[in-house]
């Protein structure tokens, strides 16, 4: 089966960066024999990033480095809220905000559904201009990253 574009959960931690001038929410149900954190889906998620992946973010940071953007930080590592159902990773940017919501669902009857929302505020029209051009890749990449996990405790449907 593959990811499905969703709702954002009701009561998620990511509702606090709303209104936002992007949102969108992806969503993958995991077949498992346990709970998975969102610790866990994190390193799920960007511990096996296709190569492709890769290559396209090293090619974005060599066109977005001379405008300023921040090349260096990684996402993952700027934790800005965290519970036990949801982990939010942010990179505010002088061009444009980006937040990061990795929320796991209940866990029940051995599936557990996962979901990745992104929300995008912009700063001024280089923020917009920027995410105008990556946005056709954004639903594709994340799409990739939840087809591409294999649940550490059962399978994927």
């Amino acid at each position: 089966m593959n990811s499905k574009k969703k709702e954002i959960p009701t009561g998620s931690l990511i509702e606090n960066y709303l209104p936002a001038d992007y949102a969108d929410t992806f969503s993958w149900i995991v077949i498992c024999k346990q709970a998975i954190t969102p610790d866990e889906f994190r390193v799920l998620a960007f511990g096996q990033v296709p190569k492709w992946i890769d290559w396209l973010m090293k090619l974005r940071n060599c066109i977005v480095q001379p405008l300023g953007l921040d090349t260096k930080s990684k996402f993952v590592d700027m934790i800005h809220a965290q519970n036990s159902d949801e982990v939010i990773f942010g990179m505010p940017d002088k061009h444009l905000s980006f937040y990061v919501s990795m929320w796991c669902g209940e866990y029940k009857d051995g599936r557990q559904e996962l979901q990745i929302t992104t929300v995008v505020k912009y700063n001024n029209w280089i923020g917009r201009v920027y995410f105008f051009i990556i946005k056709p890749f954004h639903s594709i990449i994340i799409r990739s990253i939840l087809n591409n996990i294999k649940a550490p405790h059962g399978t994927l449907k």
